[in-house]
């Protein structure tokens, strides 16, 4: 979804139609933080008890190595169009050489929470949709610091009292904000947090804090109005069928072929994340003109850079990450 939000680019104006009217990438961002949420608190749970440490260790070489060798493409691939003089942006202006000092170092520092690049004096990015990262590094980092005083106290009530104090701020920040911005997305997390202890154990506790985080992440959501995308006609119900259908898989599992294509699809996901913007910068900036061919052709080509990179950049260092959780996944 995120990727056809993007691709949109790759068509003549008069044939995006849904693509550009929908914002299904922030529709798709929103019900990852949800899984991500979801995972993350199922990954403390089962695999790292009483090691916090670890944990962020284990993420940090989940999202920075692959990071990293899409911030290397996108600089090369930017950095030949702007030589060649055929550099399009969907997004930005750029002025000068993507090479900057400046703008270097801004990709370096895209995965530290609260980062902003306009402390550097910049609004390009290489990766230009990074800030979902930076959210979900301080998502892991407030989540281990959560159950690390919920194994130092023996208890899970910190945890829970983290979800509420989440759920509060995130109401003052919709209320007392001027601009709300990506970061209302952040209570998506909470609701994925409330589905595994709603999953774990139904109490009426864990009931309240799911509906509850709902309600908030549902208000934050409609607060992000990316591109003036219709909310109540494609956007809240689209995200309601997928947090629906999230809920419905989750006690049913994977098993057989269905689990094998599930870890597949897994693998694939977050290089294609990374690395499908420059890739669609290049086709953008070289096509002859813009079609259906070029949208289908780039696609593929994203697909086939995100096999590469899993396998080149991501495979191996997944026996360290197994080692690290002690339990391969």
């Amino acid at each position: 979804m995120v990727v056809l939000q993007h691709y949109q680019h790759l068509l003549p104006q008069e044939q995006r139609g849904l693509f550009s009217r929908s914002g299904s990438g922030a529709i798709a961002v929103a019900a990852f933080f949800t899984v991500s949420g979801f995972v993350v608190a199922e990954a403390l749970a089962n695999f790292y008890d009483n090691r916090p440490g670890a944990f962020l260790a284990n993420r940090l070489l989940r999202l920075g190595p692959p990071y990293l060798a899409a911030l290397a493409f996108s600089a090369l691939v930017h950095a030949a169009l702007w030589q060649s003089g055929r550099l399009t942006l969907w997004d930005y202006t750029l002025s000068g050489s993507p090479l900057a000092p400046a703008r270097l170092l801004t990709g370096l520092l895209g995965l530290v929470p609260g980062f902003n690049p306009r402390w550097l004096g910049q609004e390009f990015e290489f990766v230009p949709y990074v800030w979902s990262l930076r959210l979900e590094m301080a998502f892991y980092a407030i989540a281990a610091i959560a159950m690390a005083v919920s194994w130092r106290l023996g208890s899970i009530w910190p945890v829970k009292a983290a979800i509420g104090l989440g759920l509060i701020a995130s109401v003052a920040f919709l209320l007392l904000a001027h601009r709300s911005g990506a970061l209302s997305t952040a209570p998506m997390f909470l609701v994925g947090v409330a589905f595994y202890l709603r999953d774990v154990r139904r109490e009426t506790m864990h009931t309240v804090l799911l509906a509850v985080a709902i309600v908030t992440a549902a208000a934050g959501f409609a607060s992000w109005r990316q591109h003036g995308a219709p909310l109540l006609a494609i956007q809240f119900p689209v995200l309601a069928v997928l947090l629906g259908l999230f809920a419905w898989l989750l006690p049913r599992g994977a098993h057989g072929a269905r689990k094998r294509l599930d870890h597949r699809l897994g693998d694939l996901s977050y290089p294609l994340y990374l690395n499908h913007y420059a890739v669609g910068i290049a086709a953008a900036s070289l096509a002859p003109r813009p079609g259906w061919k070029l949208f289908a052709l780039t696609f593929l080509a994203a697909m086939l850079l995100a096999a590469a990179a899993e396998h080149l950049v991501e495979r191996p260092i997944r026996a360290l990450r197994d080692r690290i959780r002690s339990v391969p996944v």
